[in-house]
């Protein structure tokens, strides 16, 4: 079996446009996970305020969440496709306003409440860049929210056609935004099953862990299972880490 790439932003992943093409339909497959997404946000929930920049929103589907509960969300995406599908969806929300772009592309705006990224610091070749970028955006005492995949022996051909260039440890993922300037408020793993699950079909049987049927199955199944389960506890490991931190105001 080939050894995971080490953990750098120097794995060599898809380009930019084969990864968003192949994004393309793994988004639209997680659109219909309502259980899913609904427990990620019981999760981000309590971190929000009430200015909230969502970077890397992708088809919309945690940003329709965030509208529904009444926050202001600037959503982006570095995709033009993405950014596009979101000015759609979002056409006279006065919740939600659409920027093609990272954080840098909110320069000059007010400071936000929080900022959010649902599997997406992954995607960029210098994360630690990217949350020093980051907490420019941020009000003093704002929140950095992170939902990123975990543990690298998860490393598979499908996370680099998605453009991952890494999968997180809870350690290191806590170092990296404690060297950044923020304080750890939160920091744990979620979802074991889905770990599991991405051991034995993404990295040992090669295939695609998030068609349609599967995540239907997964969704309506085991989330409801694992959310009783685990609840704020966190788990000893799972497909996911999700981070809270603070950004003091000074560096």
């Amino acid at each position: 079996m080939r050894s995971p790439p080490k953990r750098s932003g120097s794995v060599p992943v898809a380009s930019v446009a084969a990864a968003d093409a192949e994004l393309a339909e793994t988004l639209d497959n997680l659109d219909g996970a309502d259980n899913y997404a609904a427990w990620i946000f019981e999760q981000v929930q309590p971190h929000l305020g009430d200015t909230v920049l969502e970077v890397g929103a992708g088809h919309g589907t945690f940003t329709e969440i965030l509208s529904a509960r009444g926050a202001r969300v600037v959503a982006t995406d570095v995709s033009q496709r993405c950014a596009d599908v979101l000015r759609e969806r979002f056409a006279g929300d006065e919740h939600v306003t659409v920027v093609r772009g990272g954080a840098d592309a909110v320069a000059g705006q007010p400071p936000f409440d929080s900022a959010v990224l649902i599997n997406v610091l992954e995607h960029i070749p210098d994360d630690d860049g990217a949350l020093r970028d980051l907490a420019a955006t941020l009000r003093p005492g704002g929140r950095l929210i992170l939902w990123v995949p975990a543990f690298q022996l998860l490393y598979s051909d499908f996370d680099r056609k998605i453009g991952h260039y890494r999968r997180y440890r809870k350690g290191e993922l806590k170092a990296q935004l404690t060297r950044a300037g923020y304080q750890v408020t939160e920091i744990r793993y979620v979802n074991t099953v889905g770990a599991l699950a991405w051991l034995v079909v993404a990295r040992l049987m090669h295939r695609a862990p998030t068609g349609g049927r599967s995540v239907k199955i997964y969704d309506s199944c085991f989330v409801p299972v694992l959310k009783r389960l685990e609840g704020r506890r966190g788990a000893p490991f799972g497909q996911s880490v999700f981070a809270v931190a603070t950004w003091p105001g000074s560096r």
